[in-house]
Formats: C-alpha cells, structure tokens, sequence
C-alpha cells in the first residue's frame, strides 16, 4: 500500500467540477502527468504508454482505444530514487463516441488516450479520494484547500536555517523521496526532530 497511500491524495487546485451525467470530479491530467513523473521518473523513462491501438466501430460512432501502461518501481533510498524491479505493466483501455450526425470530434484521439491513462493511474491509487467519492464531502475538500493553500509556506518557513545536507536528509526520510502536499506533515514532523537534536547538541 505504500505506492497507494503515497498517490492517493489530491489537490483540489487541479480539480474541476462538471455538471454533466449526474455531476462528477474531473482531475486536471497535466496535474496527474506531473504527480507520476515525481513517483516514477520522466515519461518514457520511468514510466510509459505502449502497444497503443484505435478501433473504430464506424456504425455507432464510437472508437476504442487499448494500450499498455508500463512503469518501474521505485524506492528512495537517502533521498536517491532506486529501481526495485523491473517493469510492471498492465493492459488500459476507454471508448469515446467520436461522430454523431455528421460531426466529428477532431479532438477524440486526446480526450480517449486521457481517459484511458487516467483510469489506468487509479488502479495503482493516484487520485484515490476522488475516484472513491471523497470530493462528494464539502468538508474534505475544504480541508483540503486549506493545506495546500499553506503548506509550502509552512515547510519553507520550517527549513529556515538548515543545510543542503539536512534537506537530502529530510527527502531521504520520505518513501516518496520528497516534501509534497501528501507528506508534507510528515516532513514538518522530520524538520523539528532535526532542529531539535542540533539544540541538544549545542549547535
């Protein structure tokens, strides 16, 4: 659970509310590219999309997009991300409705290639909270906004005084290997043990 409880967390900043088919959260995919790339490592590098395919059931209208999303698992050892196994891998797939009398969505190839990576990512726990309905609660939201409106400010303001090699320490600390809106509690927590012991010793 430690890659789950790492990404399952997410910023209401990158989210959008949509009043369509019921009402639902959708979450900015930038957002989730760059909340990979910090778990894994550069696109293409520590994680991926391959094996893509489209098909297109010309009489409804409808195309299907399949692939293969791939990444390498990581843990961070002293701040150093280091590959633990080789590549996991799992099939990913969506549909879109891409005509409908005599109109095309020219933009169709993105919007399903983005449904598909977005629900291949909630498998592995990113963006856990919204896909199991915790953005419904008004309170869990505003709890939310609240830390990430501070948090970065909290951390900075903590860290004044400590060296480049108290920072290493700190990511080092961390399973994901650096000071998020996640873990960032767990970081403040890290920073005053330090802070603490240099008092005790007298530095």
């Amino acid at each position: 659970m430690k890659l789950w409880e790492s990404v399952e967390t997410t910023d209401p900043a990158f989210t959008t509310r949509v009043n369509q088919r019921g009402g639902f959260t959708a979450i900015g995919a930038q957002y989730q590219l760059r909340t990979a790339t910090e778990t894994f490592g550069p696109f293409g590098t520590g994680w991926g999309v391959k094996n893509e395919s489209i098909e297109k059931w010309e009489d409804v209208g409808l195309a299907v997009y399949t692939a293969t999303l791939w990444y390498l698992p990581k843990e961070f050892k002293n701040g150093v991300p280091v590959i633990v196994t080789g590549p996991s891998e799992f099939p990913i797939n969506s549909s879109i409705k891409y005509h409908s009398n005599g109109r095309v969505d020219d933009d169709f190839m993105k919007k399903v290639a983005t449904d598909a990576l977005t629900k291949g990512l909630s498998k592995l726990g990113f963006n856990a909270d919204v896909f199991m309905g915790k953005f419904d609660d008004n309170k869990y939201v505003s709890k939310l906004t609240d830390m990430s409106g501070t948090w970065k400010k909290e951390v900075v303001d903590a860290m004044d005084g400590l060296s480049d090699e108290d920072t290493l320490a700190i990511n080092g600390y961390l399973e994901d290997g650096s000071i998020n809106f996640k873990n960032y509690k767990k970081a403040l927590t890290r920073i005053t043990d330090l802070k603490s012991a240099y008092v005790t010793n007298g530095s």
